[in-house]
């Protein structure tokens, strides 16, 4: 994870840094910008950015776009965000985003929760008074936030039951999940964490998940609606993502975002007189989240999906050039953190004729924010997780990951193939090789049914790949 050096700073901090310098030179463009990034080093931007867009999409659950791959799909805002930092690097700023921009959703969550909990003991009372009957109805609440630790069954049963009507139908609402410790995410719980896993990577596309078991009620399948933010430390992201399992895919559909060092440098002094009890960026971040958590429906963003295409074509072209097979993979899905971290900043921002019209204008400027995201998400991908893609192409080059070829052909035997002439008979097999008649029958017969030679005419082979296996 070292990169090189240049002026006693790791390279991944400086890129950080020219990226915060790009995030403060928008922050007079976008609503919350300068707010959710207040009392944090330039190169710390690019971490309050995804964070702060995980909360405000959060918000925005019910609203949807069309994406460029199978457009006739309505897409949702998801997000999966890790911060990434030693202890003691600032991590806490998303704690404080969180209670802000999350609030109103954690203000109804412990509604609901205050009424399963009167349930319950309902429930308890009359299980114990030995009353006949039913007892108490169950009630579903609308409880939306979990913490890392909690069952599976309560966590898919909140899930189900969180639902709202917008334009007539259905639709479920997002999960929202945050834990200042990565690691706390990690552990055994009640039930084991596999099943979250899971849940985390088909979250990333709304895919559909389910579950039966032998003493508990079944169940339909469901799709999974999360969105979650964890700050941890490197070595709790390195035992969450590694070489052993960088294959299941979630590497890919995380924004892990990297915290700088603080290098010595104290933070700003600050006093209550100062700041008050209730700063006004607060009072902003909370004003534009009762904003957002009202709005729904489908977003007219084409002009943006137009451009996250334009720069995946762009990376593709750049992938190929360099015969990059890790680029390849890593820019796929970076157009999706494009399209969801942007999106709330920019409906603030033409927020006037998106409530008159429905309509957003989107222009340059937010055509420039949605590349610079772009540009993020692929370079922390590359600095957190390429070396991983890098020996997971090299293992598999050499046969350790993926299927395994039946048998492979001695060193004796691939002379032999190259030694033949492009069109042959087993008469020249037997001339040029030193094999006798009948083997030599045998050996075209083995060549022709694992598609290494064709007949041409009676009696003649083509060879059609250079070479054995």
């Amino acid at each position: 994870m070292t990169e090189t050096t240049t002026h006693n700073r790791p390279l991944i901090e400086q890129k950080l840094e020219h990226f915060g310098n790009e995030i403060l030179r928008l922050m007079s463009d976008y609503p919350c910008l300068r707010e959710i990034c207040k009392g944090l080093e330039t190169a710390a931007y690019p971490a309050a950015l995804f964070t702060g867009a995980c909360f405000l999409g959060t918000l925005m659950t019910r609203c949807s776009y069309r994406f460029y791959h199978r457009p006739e799909e309505l897409r949702r805002l998801n997000y999966g965000v890790y911060i990434i930092g030693d202890p003691g690097s600032g991590k806490s700023f998303a704690t404080r985003l969180y209670n802000l921009l999350a609030g109103l959703i954690i203000r109804v969550s412990h509604q609901g929760m205050n009424a399963m909990n009167r349930y319950k003991r309902k429930y308890s009372e009359w299980e114990h008074s030995g009353q006949k009957g039913d007892g108490p109805t169950k009630p579903k609440p609308l409880i939306r936030v979990h913490p890392a630790r909690n069952s599976n069954k309560v966590f898919i049963e909140d899930m189900n039951n969180a639902i709202d009507i917008v334009d007539g139908e259905e639709l479920h609402l997002h999960m929202l999940s945050f834990d200042t410790e990565l690691s706390n995410s990690i552990r055994l719980q009640s039930e084991a964490w596999n099943s979250k896993q899971v849940m985390e990577l088909k979250a990333f596309h709304n895919e559909e998940d389910g579950e039966c078991f032998v003493n508990s009620l079944l169940q339909p399948a469901f799709n999974v609606y999360w969105n979650y933010v964890y700050t941890g430390t490197p070595m709790a992201l390195e035992t969450k993502v590694n070489q052993r399992n960088i294959g299941t895919g979630l590497a890919t559909r995380l924004a892990a975002i990297p915290m700088p060092s603080t290098h010595f440098r104290m933070m700003k002094r600050e006093t209550l007189e100062e700041v008050g009890l209730e700063p006004e960026e607060d009072k902003t971040l909370r004003m534009w989240a009762e904003r957002l958590d009202k709005e729904y429906g489908e977003l007219p963003i084409e002009k943006l999906v137009h451009e996250c295409y334009e720069w995946t074509a762009r990376r593709m072209a750049d992938a190929k050039d360099d015969d990059s097979k890790v680029e390849e993979l890593l820019c796929k899905r970076v157009a999706y953190y494009g399209i969801n971290v942007t999106v709330p900043f920019i409906v603030m921002r033409h927020w006037d004729e998106w409530k008159q019209h429905r309509s957003l204008s989107i222009d340059d400027t937010d055509l420039y924010f949605c590349q610079l995201v772009c540009n993020i998400q692929l370079c922390c991908q590359n600095y957190f997780f390429g070396n991983y893609w890098e020996s997971y192409f090299r293992m598999q080059e050499q046969g350790l990951y993926g299927p395994r070829q039946e048998r492979h052909y001695s060193k004796k035997m691939k002379l032999r193939y190259r030694s033949l002439p492009n069109e042959f008979t087993t008469n020249d097999l037997v001339y040029y090789c030193g094999v006798n008649q009948r083997n030599a029958e045998k050996i075209v017969e083995r060549w022709k049914s694992e598609g290494y030679i064709v007949m041409s005419a009676y009696g003649l082979y083509e060879k059609v790949i250079l070479d054995l296996m």
